[in-house]
């Protein structure tokens, strides 16, 4: 089997932005796990989940993949890509914390139980507003990056969005510590108003005070909160008019001296996406302590395979925002969407069928669990595009 011929055809056939380096990502990521289900495999190939699926049927057409689920490598596939891959079986990631660089110890197993109570009884994901909430690990293992980074004990922090309830994790984590004054000061701004709600009553036994502002970051941070921070802390729209404009009121927020803390959680985009967040990264005078890719989890699988990655910046001196005054242009998910839906052509009997938001199939997952309605295909292939231009934003 030529390998390279394939990678060649399959990047072709897909469209993929990542060109053949990312259908490499996908074998290496499938050599590694299989089997394994479509959404693992992106978690560690760091693509899309419907650009996977895609690519794997693909990669089933060529051989190279058998026709089973979950997707696993047929003989030859598998002998052609442990071939291209070099060694095998070399233990090069930490086993107790999976490369994220944190691990909950046992003594939090109490703090763990509250947050997931918190977790269960808080106000549902706003799909609008792009919400989607992590797992308690990821809200414990965000403090705990905070207590590694010496960006806990004595700070003011500033956490910009918080319906994953970092806020709450927080509170009881210092409540745990039986230092309530450990953080200076802790301050939330959300647009949502039930969010600031759930973490009032959460929060309010734990001695720790929480300031709740209900605000839309659209528009410029009020003025007691300017400059007044050593910490920001975001997990923003996945747009790169999402990273922009939340940075930039962290930036806004922190205080003048260099050094401060930027935490700043962001899903595997396009490479020309992630290059124009990293600019504006650089524009702002935000420098690069770590990146951990798929340091966040959340609940739902969703296209990015319910993953995002963690990046710790510190502002250099002079850092500033891009944005400083009103933002009026798209933000959210949908409102940049310029993609209305995509055909995709059945391998069996050759039908089309459109997949996008407000349709019939709103993803290809969805079409491929409920079958091809001509004749009950599960395979399909993409088709070129069919785009709409992108709508205006709606007035918040």
């Amino acid at each position: 089997m030529d390998v390279d011929k394939v990678v060649a055809e399959v990047a072709a056939a897909v469209g993929l932005a990542e060109g053949e380096s990312g259908i490499r990502d996908i074998l290496a990521a499938v050599l590694d796990a299989e089997p394994a289900a479509v959404r693992e495999i992106s978690r560690l190939a760091e693509l899309p989940v419907p650009i996977v699926a895609a690519a794997c049927n693909e990669l089933r057409r060529h051989g190279v993949l058998d026709t089973q689920r979950p997707v696993r490598l047929t003989a030859a596939g598998r002998t052609a890509a442990a071939a291209a891959a070099g060694p095998a079986g070399l233990p090069v990631s930490c086993p107790e914390c999976d490369g994220r660089g944190v691990v909950i110890p046992p003594e939090l197993a109490g703090l763990a139980m509250t947050l997931q109570r918190a977790a269960d009884g808080a106000p549902g994901a706003k799909t609008e507003l792009d919400q989607t909430h992590c797992t308690v690990d990821t809200k414990l293992g965000r403090v705990l990056r905070l207590h590694a980074a010496h960006a806990l004990a004595g700070q003011r922090i500033l956490l910009l969005g918080d319906d994953d309830l970092i806020s709450v994790a927080l509170a009881h984590f210092v409540r745990w510590a039986g230092n309530p004054g450990l953080i200076r000061r802790l301050t939330v701004v959300d647009a949502d108003a039930d969010v600031l709600d759930w973490i009032g009553e959460q929060t309010g036994s734990t001695g720790l005070p929480v300031e709740l502002v209900q605000a839309d970051l659209r528009k410029p941070l009020p003025a007691s909160l300017a400059g007044s921070f050593d910490v920001a802390m975001t997990d923003p729209p996945y747009t790169v008019a999402g990273a922009e404009l939340f940075l930039s009121r962290a930036v806004s927020g922190l205080a003048p001296e260099p050094g401060r803390h930027v935490f700043f959680s962001f899903g595997a985009r396009r490479p020309q996406e992630t290059l124009a967040v990293q600019r504006a990264m650089t524009e702002m005078g935000l420098v690069l302590r770590s990146a951990t890719a798929g340091f966040n989890s959340y609940l739902g699988a969703g296209v990015l395979a319910g993953t995002s990655n963690l990046y710790h910046l510190r502002t250099a001196a002079g850092a500033s925002p891009l944005i400083a005054g009103e933002y009026d242009g798209p933000l959210y998910t949908a409102d940049s969407r310029s993609v209305a839906s995509r055909p995709y052509r059945c391998a069996r009997c050759k039908a089309v069928q459109q997949v996008g938001p407000g349709g019939r199939w709103p993803q290809i997952a969805v079409l491929q669990e409920a079958g091809c309605p001509e004749c009950g295909g599960q395979v399909f292939r993409p088709m070129p595009l069919t785009r709409r231009p992108a709508s205006p934003p709606v007035p918040r």
